[in-house]
């Protein structure tokens, strides 16, 4: 058994045994839980296209045209604005001048709104020589993209181009709310100090790490963390900073945050480098047949990450995505879309009884704000769950999965599933998702 694993166990054990509230946690809790949204890549010049966008100007406009790029940007943000988030959640733009400037003007876009800004800092190949670069091998490694293994990286290239575009900020007289550094760093296309993601498909997503998987990892991270906590505490001291958003949860992840309170730098000492943050990043995409069974699970992967993050009382959860739809596409199945508001049958069955029969796409949002946020923060050893983000505003996937349920069926939609917040057809809003994704 791994040192990694008995961390876990050894954490659950004393949640269990200790069910009283900390006087922490009693007071560094926000009374509810911030909402935010999150819709990537708007501060670059890549974007999306019909069906992930809606099929109507000025998302399916074409993409050379004059005018169309800003127009696409303001009605994604204005889109979001009207729902009401507390935060928006993006990333730095494209390594280029361009890529500074349309970072800038999304921070004062954001603002503008009424929003808070969650900006996440990754690395770009620009950071790495190109020989420390792994093309993408779909079929030999999993990964469909390049990677390079985040211990290679040259943080002076790195910290150069967060200055460009701090700088640029400060010029602009904007600073960013807070800050995740990293994003999904615990699979291998992102940082290929872990194992490939083809094993982690083998084992289902569920995996120990051995003590020397995340030695390796705590190697590349933490010297890319305190570069990047360097810098914002220099521009922007009041920012908060949280770790990467994990991808993999309940698998690996919880192991690697848990070995930056023990990080050994080579000298022979034990420094704990979670003192460098204010909270811990996590992605929740709760993969099940039934409504039930996706409160259960969810309920106990948030219960086991809090369990093994270090000072979890002091240092909340954020949720920097989350989204009832894209685990269903993953596991196949469609068990939320038995109903429509109307109560229009449609779609497979949901299996589950009692408290939850078949149920919209909106009920099952608010089964998760209800009976898995609400009540875990409610209990007597609340869990320190600050911040949700949905994903995404205006997500869908070409699938063929919901052709036969009334949302498609009414619309003429076909080979798409909806996991956003508006309807792929219109660009409109639909506000029932809406209101239990913001969960008014």
């Amino acid at each position: 058994m791994t040192h990694a694993r008995l961390l876990l166990l050894a954490s659950l054990a004393c949640l269990i045994l200790d069910p009283t509230p900390t006087r922490a946690q009693s007071t560094n809790m926000t009374s509810t839980v911030e909402m935010g949204v999150d819709r990537s890549n708007m501060s670059t010049e890549w974007t999306l296209a019909p069906p992930s966008e809606p099929n109507v100007y000025p998302f399916n406009g074409s993409y050379g045209a004059p005018g169309v790029f800003e127009a696409r940007r303001v009605a994604v943000f204005d889109g979001i604005a009207r729902i009401g988030p507390q935060w928006f959640r993006d990333g730095f733009g494209a390594d280029t001048p361009s890529g500074v400037d349309l970072f800038v003007d999304t921070v004062r876009a954001v603002h503008a709104r009424g929003m808070k800004i969650l900006a996440t800092i990754g690395p770009t190949r620009n950071d790495f020589n190109a020989s420390d670069v792994i093309p993408g091998d779909p079929k030999g490694n999993g990964c469909s993209w390049s990677t390079a293994p985040l211990s290679k990286i040259d943080l002076g290239r790195f910290a150069d181009r967060v200055r460009a575009h701090f700088d640029a900020l400060k010029n602009a007289g904007q600073s960013v709310d807070a800050f995740e550094i990293g994003n999904e760093l615990d699979l291998y296309c992102n940082d290929a100090d872990m194992p490939p993601t083809s094993e982690f498909a083998a084992h289902h997503w569920k995996w120990f790490l051995s003590d020397a998987q995340v030695q390796t990892f705590a190697n590349g991270y933490v010297p890319f963390l305190k570069t990047s906590v360097g810098l914002i505490r220099a521009y922007f001291p009041h920012a908060k900073i949280i770790t990467f958003g994990m991808s993999n949860p309940s698998g690996n992840s919880a192991a690697l945050i848990a070995a930056l309170a023990h990080y050994d730098d080579g000298s022979g000492k034990l420094i704990d480098e979670t003192k460098l943050v204010d909270g811990y990043g996590t992605h929740i995409y709760p993969s099940s047949a039934t409504t039930d069974r996706m409160v259960r699970t969810a309920t106990a992967d948030l219960v086991a990450q809090e369990a093994t993050f270090p000072h979890a009382a002091e240092k909340p959860l954020w949720i920097t995505e989350w989204n009832e739809a894209g685990s269903a596409f993953w596991s196949s199945h469609k068990w939320y879309f038995q109903y429509d508001a109307n109560g229009n049958p449609g779609g497979d069955r949901n299996l589950a009884a009692g408290a939850y029969p078949a149920m919209t796409r909106a009920e099952v949002i608010r089964a998760f704000q209800r009976d898995v946020l609400a009540k875990l923060r409610e209990r007597p050893n609340p869990l320190n769950i600050g911040y949700a983000f949905y994903y995404a505003y205006d997500a869908a996937a070409k699938s063929k999965m919901c052709d036969d349920t009334n949302f498609n069926r009414s619309r003429n939609l076909v080979g798409v599933c909806a996991s956003g917040l508006i309807d792929p057809t219109s660009g409109a809003l639909l506000s029932d998702v809406a209101d239990a994704a913001m969960n008014r």
